[in-house]
């Protein structure tokens, strides 16, 4: 019998041979071959998956997107009203003094989301919990040296075949001298269809895609402002850290998945296969419509920022 980090090597090892586009549907397949109910629960962890949106029915019907850090069994709590969808009454919430934090954070990756990604099409949720050790009291230290972690979503979905989804996993550490260590994840989802190129001929229209992931583990230390009051936990400060250190990888990430991989798609799609000169091959086509799309998201990008 394997052990748990073997299982769970394995199963990551398999997915990434897998269409990005499917891979829920294989994570799932995978959960079901595996007997251990811990094992299965921490590859749901480990893997994320294209980002759902919910509604909040308490909250005059805000979306709010799902995902393994805001569910319990298989209800979906939202950041507006902390309530679960569907009901339950005894599911994990934050702390009070994180549940006014998280309020805070939601309305104001709110406003980044819309200056980035746009109203419309876009949805953003954050969502904060208590780390296990800082449960217990700290013996007597101060509310506002706690640290605590957190995720911050942005699904950016223009049809199916066409999406954005950044998910941002960061650690708090405790405030000391004035400072503080933050620790982020950053896992991005794209996947890009052009549309296809008109027919040709008896030739029947065929579509490109690129869909893929890309992760990131990043360290800063920041400091921390101490003209709050101790009831605050600085929470204004994390959130403002937090945010420039979303914004810096974000990103760098988003220049790196343009300029590295999507051209290098573009560089292997002009080399599959070279016609004599003057006739427009399928694969020209492609490269056509894949650079016009490129183009868009770079403009869509520099009238944003």
């Amino acid at each position: 019998m394997s052990s748990p980090s073997a299982t769970i090597k394995s199963c990551l090892e398999i997915l990434r041979r897998t269409d990005p586009r499917e891979a829920e549907k294989h994570l799932s397949g995978l959960a079901n071959l595996i007997s251990n109910d811990d094992i299965a629960d921490e590859l749901y962890q480990r893997v994320d998956v294209p980002l759902k949106v919910g509604e909040d029915g308490d909250a005059d019907g805000r979306k709010f997107l799902l995902c393994e850090h805001n569910r319990d069994g298989d209800s979906h709590r939202s950041p507006w009203s902390n309530t679960y969808f569907p009901s339950l009454d005894d599911g994990f919430r934050p702390s009070e003094r994180l549940r006014s934090l998280e309020l805070h954070a939601n309305e104001v990756f709110d406003v980044y989301r819309e200056l980035y990604y746009g109203k419309a099409t876009s949805v953003s949720s954050v969502y904060l919990w208590d780390k296990d050790e800082e449960t217990g009291g700290g013996e007597g230290k101060k509310n506002e040296s706690l640290g605590f972690a957190g995720c911050f979503l942005i699904q950016n979905r223009v049809d199916d075949g066409n999406y954005w989804n950044s998910v941002h996993v960061v650690d708090v550490g405790r405030v000391q001298k004035g400072k503080c260590q933050y620790k982020l994840t950053t896992t991005l989802l794209l996947s890009i269809t052009p549309p296809p190129p008109p027919p040709s001929g008896n030739k029947e229209r065929q579509s490109t895609n690129i869909s893929g992931s890309l992760i990131r583990h990043n360290v800063r230390e920041c400091k921390v402002s101490t003209t709050s009051s101790p009831n605050d936990d600085d929470g204004s400060s994390h959130i403002i850290n937090i945010g420039k250190f979303i914004e810096d990888v974000e990103s760098e990430m988003r220049s790196e998945m343009d300029s590295l991989y999507i051209q290098k798609t573009k560089t292997v799609v002009e080399e599959i296969r070279k016609e004599s000169p003057g006739e427009k091959t399928q694969g020209q086509e492609h490269t056509k419509v894949l650079n016009e799309a490129v183009l868009a998201m770079a403009m869509s990008r520099k009238c944003t920022t």
